[in-house]
């Protein structure tokens, strides 16, 4: 099965879990909370590759498809993640067309890329032939998260295996006005652009929402798969609330 697609055929946003903590057993309980796919991250989250092969075998048992976001944009950790099962590979720091070319590069076999053959866990999700099959269910998803990336916008979105893009507010409103402000009118204009481009290009649209305020407008707007904050925020939070009710007489 394809989640991702089906869903964004069917016009159907996602609610992405992003984990940083990238722990089995937080995706066991994710899955049983009814999240529809996770995030591993490995740029900005915890742990290496043990971790990363314990959360996608967790992802596999809940029956949530997995998107890891790689350190930076490298064949090795690409190609890694994708043997070890995530479908979708996501690379941070995009620049250029030429960035993105050498990402989806990375995540298709030939003749459309060059990914090594050695898909240990990845073939066990997949009937039949996994070659054949692989560049069609793999998803290379570059960040739109840099000027550079803003700027050649359409160009990145027409490369041939780009097949979803992530909109990065946090790191784009640095990039667009100097400062950390997700809802600046500069990030809500690219917002706008992205998810317009993505729509006139067939290319599925995800975007990083820092809370349930910032979400919910981008769920009513169509985008095609909406993170709601990270593991480690949830925790934070609930921990202090806890606490303050617990303490309130």
């Amino acid at each position: 099965m394809d989640r991702f697609r089906e869903a964004a055929k069917a016009r159907r946003t996602l609610f992405n879990a992003w984990l940083t903590l990238n722990n089995p057993f937080l995706i066991e309980l994710i899955g049983e909370a009814g999240w529809d796919c996770i995030t591993i991250d490995q740029q900005h989250g915890l742990g290496g590759n043990e971790a990363l092969l314990a959360c996608l075998t967790a992802a596999r048992a809940a029956k949530l498809p997995a998107i890891v976001r790689v350190a930076e944009n490298d064949p090795g950790l690409v190609g890694r993640a994708l043997d070890a099962g995530a479908q979708a590979i996501m690379c941070p720091l995009i620049e250029t067309v030429e960035d993105a070319e050498a990402f989806v590069t990375a995540v298709k076999y030939p003749p459309r890329g060059l990914r090594s053959w050695g898909p240990y866990r990845a073939r066990l999700d997949q009937a039949g032939d996994y070659f054949t099959t692989a560049n069609g269910f793999t998803i290379a998803c570059p960040q739109i998260e840099t000027r550079g990336a803003l700027d050649s916008l359409e160009e990145i979105l027409s490369i041939d295996g780009v097949d979803m893009v992530c909109f990065g507010p946090n790191d784009l409103s640095v990039a667009l006005t100097g400062r950390l402000d997700i809802w600046a009118k500069e990030v809500k204009e690219a917002m706008t652009l992205v998810l317009r481009k993505c729509r006139e290009l067939s290319v599925m649209s995800l975007i990083f929402a820092n809370d349930v305020d910032f979400a919910r407008p981008r769920v009513e707007e169509g985008w095609d798969i909406v993170a709601v904050g990270t593991d480690a925020g949830w925790f934070s939070k609930a921990a202090a609330a806890t606490l303050g009710a617990a303490r309130t007489k």
